[in-house]
């Protein structure tokens, strides 16, 4: 008897190697334990703080996490091998400056390098305003250095899953944050006044049909201008048009 292959998720046995029973013992055969092979999963991290970089992969390497992280000081240094695999990628920074920089210049580069990455920004600043900013360049998740270990891993683990990720708190925040002037003035000539109307109405929490009563215009039009006003400040939802737009009612 050869040795016998198994699926490639388990370890080939040679089951010629392991003892045979006397012939007077019963010739029932035993269980062969086999040991699945779990894959690591690769994280690139690019810090100019050797201790971040080193420390990170210690803690992300150990059992119950399964990451293994190839650190870089600089994007500029990274270099993928392969560009057909997506790569989950940590851009740490430290200080408003250095996340700012990472956020305008360094996701930039790593999407032109890698263009089907993922990238967290992993940083000390919790700014709501660097948070935002952070979305709109491109980067699917914000990790504030508040966090602990096992709530920064379930958030990779979340983005690796193609989610997004920011903290709470900073939404609240740009909730709660004023509009500036000149966002408000170009969010009022992007929208029309019937818009406006109609966002007035649905920030009261009335339906398409109240709506559509009270502005003196069919369901399917109030559809069509909600759809619309979506569109034109990048809301996902009624939730969202509401929270975009306060500032335009206060």
């Amino acid at each position: 008897m050869g040795a016998a292959t198994l699926p490639h998720i388990y370890r080939s046995v040679d089951i010629d190697r392991f003892p045979k029973p006397p012939r007077n013992e019963a010739q029932r055969p035993e269980a062969l334990a086999v040991t699945a092979r779990v894959a690591t999963i690769p994280v690139v991290l690019i810090s100019a703080a050797a201790l971040i970089r080193d420390c990170l992969a210690r803690c992300l390497a150990a059992p119950d996490l399964n990451y293994t992280l190839h650190g870089y000081a600089s994007v500029d240094e990274w270099h993928p091998a392969d560009l057909a695999v997506p790569m989950t990628i940590l851009l740490c920074a430290t200080g408003d400056r250095a996340t700012e920089r990472a956020i305008c210049d360094d996701i930039a580069k790593l999407k032109a390098k890698a263009p089907a990455s993922r990238i967290i920004v992993l940083s000390d600043a919790e700014d709501a305003v660097l948070v935002r900013r952070a979305v709109e360049q491109g980067a699917q998740g914000f990790v504030g250095m508040t966090f602990n270990l096992d709530m920064a891993a379930a958030a990779i683990r979340l983005v690796q899953a193609g989610e997004r990720f920011v903290p709470v708190t900073s939404l609240l925040a740009a909730q709660a944050a004023p509009m500036p002037a000149s966002d408000k003035g170009a969010l009022c000539q992007a929208l029309t006044q019937r818009q406006i109307d109609v966002i007035d109405r649905l920030r009261r929490g009335e339906s398409n049909k109240i709506i559509a009563y009270k502005l003196d215009m069919s369901e399917s039009t109030v559809k069509i201008h909600i759809r619309n006003i979506m569109r034109k400040i990048k809301a996902r939802n009624r939730t969202e048009v509401a929270i975009l737009t306060k500032d335009l009612f206060d």
